[in-house]
């Protein structure tokens, strides 16, 4: 089954190639989807199977025992129940034991992306899961119960900062005013925390002159669940101090203030808290990152865009710049990139309600006194896709239209020069991999699709992994030991493991650019 979804992807692939003008043909989108589809519910099978079997063992086990079955020749159904479970079990071990590693490498034009490379190795590599956590789906099941376990017996230790950020009423608006009304406190979370002292911090292991990564988390996520917060923990190992960045309605147990809420995050508010941060929190000439993970991309993708095209437009004046940046599972096009048949069930209802839950129905006054329409229609949205376009207005747009015009990190990604290392993975349930290959329908981008973009940029690099799912990365059946922890174990994430080892060849590579 599994060779036969493989084949097709091959057939469809080679007709883009060879028969590229009828890319749009009805009847080969609706193949796609079509294996797309059931490509992501066969991978359900073992899941649920799973469940079942634990749910029902340990009723049938006593059952067996009291009533003892009959001694008698095995069914014909039996015998193929079991002969179709074995050549199941057999095709899942061929396509673990063949599909890992990288699907794709796609990298931009610098020289010194090549030097960077190099220092890389594990990022050619890619990941290998263990064969009882290959499946997509099944690779959540010990990331969220790690994730569970650190936050509640070995949660990182942050240092929390809190900072005001404002914005203007009506973002559509050129050149728009601040007004006191969208005002509202997000907090920084710091590991490992800066010393206490207002005097220079003299601490020979983490200084203020240590490199810093700016964290944009994803969907209802906060400093201690990313998700997951290992990549925190194996930066720290490699000497790099974190600040996740908790956007608006983020910050567990503080409601919203203003009527200010984008799902994406907002590169104005990321703006201030990169000033803040650089004049009053770290020394001068500081390397910096950036990293997004998931819905956190939207945000990180969005500024270096705006950042690096105001330093071509207009250079005289002053734009945030990093050493590198980080995309761990980007959607690219958010104007559909939470539709239903992009962003997977059962995921996407799922995520839907918990969305709703988290920030409308806890900040349902502040929202519904500001817009009662949007709020309503948010609140009736089926998809995540239609949260997303009803609730333009609190993210300052008149409308969802108007929010894709200005806020879809898409818009200008053509402009964008930083360093970026982004993952993706063929098997990833919430961000389907067509997003990176499909062509783009900004006129500014000629009909390219944004893989061919990332390859005509400067600096930028896309790891497509075979497996990974959406997030986790699995990589062997050996954990790894947690530096935040010194005598602790995690999972051995290729992710976690592969950025670290990008920002310290980035910074090695592209250090020049913390005096840019």
């Amino acid at each position: 089954m599994l060779r036969f979804f493989n084949v097709s992807r091959a057939l469809l692939s080679m007709h883009d190639v060879l028969f590229d003008s009828f890319s749009h043909n009805p009847w080969i989108d609706g193949l796609k989807y079509v294996w797309e589809d059931s490509d992501h519910m066969f991978g359900l099978v073992p899941p649920v199977a799973g469940i079942i079997c634990t749910l029902f063992f340990p009723l049938y086990l006593p059952y067996s025992v009291l009533f003892p079955p009959r001694r008698r020749e095995m069914s014909n159904t039996s015998k193929l129940a079991i002969a179709a479970t074995l050549a199941y079990c057999a095709c899942y071990i061929y396509e673990h034991e063949t599909s890992h590693g990288l699907a794709d490498l796609i990298h931009g034009t610098d020289p010194k992306l090549q030097s960077l490379l190099k220092r890389c190795p594990l990022m050619k590599r890619g990941p290998k899961p263990p064969v009882w956590f290959a499946n997509r789906h099944i690779q959540f099941i010990p990331w969220i119960l790690q994730n569970e376990m650190h936050k509640r017996d070995g949660a990182v230790q942050y240092q929390r900062h809190e900072f005001t950020v404002t914005d203007c009423v009506d973002k559509s608006v050129p050149d728009c005013t601040s007004h006191d009304s969208m005002n509202d406190t997000i907090s920084l979370d710091v590991f490992p925390p800066f010393s206490l002292s207002d005097e220079v911090d003299n601490s020979t292991d983490f200084p203020r002159s240590t490199p810093v990564i700016l964290f944009a988390p994803g969907l209802r996520c906060h400093s201690q669940d990313l998700p997951s917060n290992s990549i925190v923990r194996a930066v720290y190992g490699n000497g790099f101090r974190s600040i996740v960045v908790n956007r608006r309605g983020h910050t567990p147990g503080s409601l919203l203030r203003a009527p200010r809420w984008n799902l994406f995050g907002d590169v104005y508010d990321l703006e201030q808290v990169y000033w803040h941060i650089k004049r009053n929190m770290i020394d001068p000439g500081t390397p910096m990152f950036l990293h997004g993970i998931s819905s956190g991309c939207a945000v990180v993708v969005s500024a270096l865009a705006a950042w690096d095209k105001r330093s071509i437009v207009e250079p005289h004046l002053p734009s945030p710049k990093f050493v590198g940046a980080v995309a761990v599972t980007p959607g690219y096009d958010t104007s559909k990139v939470l539709e239903p048949n992009r962003f997977k069930w059962p995921y996407n209802p799922l995520m839907a309600g918990m969305v709703k839950d988290h920030f409308l129905s806890q900040n349902e006054k502040v929202l519904r006194d500001f817009n009662a329409t949007a709020f309503d229609a948010a609140m009736a949205a089926k998809s995540l896709q239609d949260v997303l376009d009803a609730s333009a207005p609190f993210a300052g747009y008149p409308d969802a239209s108007s929010y894709y015009a200005h806020a879809n990190p898409v818009n200008d990604l053509h402009y964008i020069s930083s360093p970026v290392y982004v993952l993706n993975s063929l098997d990833d349930p919430c961000c389907r991999i067509g997003n990176l290959y499909e062509r783009s329908e900004q006129p500014q981008h000629g009909g390219k699709s944004y893989a061919e973009m990332v390859a005509e940029s400067e600096r930028g690099i896309v790891a497509v992994t075979k497996t990974g799912s959406h997030c986790p990365f699995l990589d062997s059946p050996t954990l790894v030991r947690d530096p935040a922890t010194k005598c602790g174990t995690m999972l051995n994430s290729w992710a976690d493991q592969s950025i670290a080892e990008f920002y310290v060849a980035a910074l090695d590579v592209y250090n020049d650019r913390r005096f840019l």
